[in-house]
């Protein structure tokens, strides 16, 4: 392969991992809350159907309704699924994140540093896989 193919390979690659920065820095006072879930989810780049598995799930709370039993949510749920969100799209599986959740739900400090040890692990792997796929990256360029 040479070298302006596997470029290409790479730059392809990138185009398809959504800009994380431009939500997780986003500011919340610009939005009006309480927020529809379709407004929340607009807030996350996601779908509602997204945000729905995660209410279901308990991973993202819903803490008012209105009159007409529609999900109201505050800035602590758009903030959950922005860290969600960025998880995921880190590698992590839901199921990695869900114990860090559920403590989190339950107030429950020494299961909320479990579940942070956990995540660093699986961090700490993720990483030594992108720096063993750089090598590899670097391998395939001095062929070319």
């Amino acid at each position: 392969m040479s070298k302006a193919a596997v470029s290409k390979e790479v730059s392809r690659y990138f185009e398809v991992i959504p800009d994380f920065a431009a939500f997780m820095d986003a500011d919340g006072q610009a939005l009006e809350f309480p927020l529809t879930i379709s407004q929340l989810a607009r807030a996350a780049q996601t779908t509602v159907h997204t945000v729905r598995n995660y209410v279901l799930e308990n991973l993202v709370l819903c803490p008012e309704h209105s009159a007409g039993g529609f999900g109201l949510y505050d800035q602590c749920a758009l903030n959950r699924l922005r860290f969600i969100r960025a998880a995921r799209a880190a590698g992590l599986l839901i199921l990695d994140i869900k114990p860090l959740l559920h403590a989190i739900n339950e107030g429950d400090q020494q299961a909320c540093e479990a579940a942070m040890r956990e995540l660093q692990t699986k961090i700490d792997e993720r990483q030594s896989y992108l720096q063993a796929l750089d090598s590899q990256l670097s391998d395939l360029r001095q062929l070319a």
